[in-house]
C-alpha cells in the first residue's frame, strides 16, 4: 500500500470524491470546504476536509481551541469509506468579516503501527452581517443650547414671610388680650372600696380588677342563685337572658368584659375608679341590688 501504484490509486480516488485531495504525509496541502456556502453571523457552518485513508487506517483529531469569533459545536466528525477518511468541524461565528480560523493537526494511525500527523493549516471562512449593509447608526447629533433659566423675583417671597409674620403676631396678641380658658373642674372619682382604693394606690391594677370581677359575680349570684361564680362571661350571660331578662342585661354583659380585659392587659387607675363605680351603680339599679350590695 505506501508503493507507487497504491499512492497513485488513492490520488484517484480522492479525485473523483472531492475538490480535496491530500496525499499521506501531508504531501498536498488540505483544502477546507465550508457548508452551507452563505453563513451570517451566528449561524452554525460546518468545515469539511479529506485525506486518504488506506486500509486499516484510524484517525485522532482535537477540538477546536475556542475563541472570542469561533464557539464549537462539538467535537468533531471523522468518517472513512472507500479509502478516504472525512473530517468535519462545527462550530458557529460571531464576527462579521473573512475569518482565518487555525485548524488543528490530525494523527493518522496506521495497521502497520506507524503513526502520521498531519500539520494544521488554515480554514478561511466569509461571514455576513446579520444587518443589511445600508443600515447604519445614526450621526450624534449636535447638543442643545443650554436651557434659559427663569428670573427668581424675590419680592413675592419677601412679601409671603411678611404677612405669616405679622398673622403670628395678631394672633398671639389676640391669644393675650382673651386670656386662657379655665379649665373644666373634673368631678372626682367615687370613693372606691378599701381594697380597691388600697390596690390601686400601691399599683396592683390587675389584682384591683379581679377583686371588682369577683365582687361583681357575688352580687348577682345572691339575686339570681342560678347565675354561679365560677360560670364563665357567656354561660353566664346565657343564665341571665333565660332568667332575668329584663334586666339591663347589655350593660352588664359590656362591664363584666372591660373587668376581664383589665385582668389580663395594663390598665389605668382611672379607669378601675371608673369601673368600681359603675359596679357599684349596675348593682343598684337591679331589683333587690341594694340587699346584695350590704
Amino acid at each position: 500500500m505506501r508503493g507507487t501504484p497504491a499512492a497513485l490509486l488513492l490520488v484517484a480516488v480522492l479525485g473523483t470524491a472531492g475538490p480535496v485531495l491530500a496525499q499521506r504525509a501531508g504531501a498536498v496541502p488540505g483544502v477546507w470546504r465550508v457548508r452551507p456556502d452563505s453563513i451570517t453571523v451566528g449561524d452554525t457552518a460546518y468545515l469539511s476536509r479529506t485525506l486518504p485513508a488506506p486500509a486499516g487506517v484510524s484517525a485522532r483529531a482535537p477540538m477546536l481551541a475556542r475563541t472570542s469569533v469561533v464557539e464549537p459545536l462539538g467535537e468533531p466528525q471523522i468518517e472513512i469509506a472507500r479509502g478516504v477518511l472525512t473530517l468535519t468541524y462545527s462550530l458557529a461565528l460571531f464576527e462579521p468579516g473573512r475569518q482565518a480560523i487555525p485548524m488543528p493537526a490530525v494523527e493518522l494511525f496506521y495497521a502497520d503501527g506507524t503513526v502520521e500527523t498531519i500539520e494544521g493549516d488554515t480554514a478561511v471562512v466569509r461571514v455576513r452581517s446579520v444587518l443589511p449593509e445600508q443600515d447604519t447608526l445614526p450621526l450624534p447629533r449636535p447638543a442643545l443650547e443650554p436651557l434659559a433659566r427663569p428670573i427668581r423675583r424675590r419680592g413675592p417671597v419677601l412679601l409671603l414671610v411678611v404677612l405669616a409674620v405679622l398673622a403670628a403676631g395678631a394672633w398671639g396678641i389676640a391669644r393675650r388680650r382673651v386670656g386662657p380658658r379655665p379649665a373644666r373642674a373634673v368631678p372626682p372619682p367615687a370613693a372606691a372600696s378599701p381594697p380597691i382604693a388600697a390596690w390601686i394606690e400601691a399599683g396592683e391594677l390587675r389584682a384591683a380588677a379581679a377583686y371588682l370581677a369577683d365582687d361583681l359575680r357575688r352580687r348577682l349570684a345572691k339575686l339570681e342563685p342560678e347565675a354561679r361564680s365560677n360560670l364563665d362571661v357567656e354561660s353566664l350571660m346565657a343564665v341571665l337572658r333565660r332568667r332575668r331578662p329584663e334586666w339591663p342585661l347589655r350593660d352588664l354583659e359590656d362591664l363584666m368584659r372591660a373587668l376581664e380585659r383589665a385582668r389580663f392587659a395594663p390598665a389605668v387607675p382611672t379607669d378601675l375608679l371608673a369601673l368600681s363605680e359603675q359596679v357599684a351603680l349596675l348593682i343598684e339599679e337591679l331589683p333587690g341590688g341594694l340587699e346584695a350590695a350590704s
